[in-house]
This record gives structure tokens, sequence and C-alpha cells, in this order.
């Protein structure tokens, strides 16, 4: 049986067309993802808790949990957990403020949805002496700052009065003088700094449109030479 075969110059066209568009695709790939958001890229990652253990000099204490889960959403959930009531003084109470209705305004756990760009928990602390006692004293707040990098953010900063008291991915402590009054700050979590945040959040479409388009091109033309010697 006679068998046809292309001729060893168009066989050398079609497989430098086709390296050529292993390249243009290889391209693309790149370029696609080193300009997704990062927080897009890792939409996959898993829960995480950090946890805030507040004391005060004589002993006392309470343990707040805040949460980064794909199945949490940032209003009420079932992932959040109301604050007890208040035991007898003296005693720390502690919490994360919220506007959702009593008793989810209160949360000793609260979840909020990752990846996110940038995630806030508004914390309370509220030293209450023996009656009669207003002399200040020293509350320390502390965390695991591994357990801090295990989050989705690379930047977790603790605020007061839009302040910045710490970085919470390499510090472990915070402490402040109380004589019973409210104290509150805000632990802010986000992906990306904020100077990237622009260039960063622009998904490069006319890249991959036009990397699209020349791919589709380059397969009409390698699969028109290869049907016309056929």
């Amino acid at each position: 049986m006679k068998q046809n075969h292309l001729p060893r110059s168009h066989t050398n066209r079609i497989l430098i067309l086709i390296i050529v568009i292993s390249f243009i695709g290889m391209g693309i790939q790149t370029l696609s993802f080193k300009n997704i958001p990062v927080f897009i890229v890792s939409a996959q990652d898993d829960s995480w808790i950090l946890s805030l253990q507040i004391t005060e000099s004589s002993g006392k204490g309470a343990t707040l949990v805040l949460k980064g889960s794909p199945n949490a959403s940032d209003g009420q959930d079932d992932l959040d957990i109301p604050i007890p009531p208040p035991p007898m003084p003296p005693y720390i109470r502690a919490w994360f403020t919220t506007p959702f209705p009593l008793p989810f305004n209160n949360l000793l756990n609260e979840s909020k949805h990752i990846p996110s760009q940038r995630v806030e928990w508004n914390l309370s602390i509220l030293w209450v002496p023996e009656s009669e006692n207003n002399s200040f004293t020293t509350i320390d707040i502390t965390w695991n700052p591994t357990q801090a990098k295990q989050t989705t953010f690379n930047s977790l900063q603790l605020y007061q009065n839009n302040i910045t008291l710490t970085n919470m991915l390499t510090e472990s402590t915070y402490s402040f003088q109380s004589n019973g009054t409210m104290h509150k700050f805000q632990i802010i979590g986000q992906t990306i700094s904020k100077n990237d945040t622009s260039r960063q959040n622009d998904l490069p479409i006319l890249p991959i449109a036009l990397g699209t388009i020349i791919l589709v091109i380059v397969a009409i033309i390698a699969l028109f030479l290869y049907k016309r010697k056929k």
C-alpha cells in the first residue's frame, strides 16, 4: 500500500509551529499568574485561628479567638460565639464588638471570611476591679506570632485610635495601664500592601486575550498546512 509522506520542509515547519505554540502558552500562563492578586491565588488556603490571652497583674484573665475560614461570612454565622455573662468582680471582660443583634453583638470568637484583602476585628477590653478600687493595673494582650503567621495576611496590626501599636506577625505581646475604663482596639489584617492594591487588582485581560488569539491563529495555520499536504 502506498503511503503519503509530507516533505521534510513541511514537517519541519509544523514542528517549529508546535514549539512556538508551546512557548506562547507558557508565557501567557506565567504572565497571568504573576499578575493575579495574592488573595485570589490563595483561595484554597485552609482555615486558621489566632488566640488572644488578656491577663491582669493579679492573675485575672480572658481568652478570645479570632478565626479565618472560607466557610465563614463577615456577617453573623454559626461560627461566631457570644461572650458569656460576667462573673463577680474583680474580672477582665474582653470581646469583639459587632453590629449584630443580641447576643451576637459581643463575641468571644469571631470568624471572618477568607481569603479577603482586608479584615478588621473590633476588640474591647474592660477591667472591673473590686468596688472602690480605682488604682491602675497592667493588662497584657499576648498571642503566638507563629500562629499569627499562619493567617492569610502579610500584614496583621494592632491599632488604637487609628494609631499602630504593634506588628502581630513579629511581636507577641502588648501591655497598657487601666483603672477600670473601657479600652477599644482594632486588629486589621491585610493580604497585600496599600501601595500595591491598585496595581495588583487589575487582571491582565488584554495580554491574555491577545495571547489566546495568537494561539488560535497559529493552530489554524498549522492545521491548514498539514491538510494541504496530506
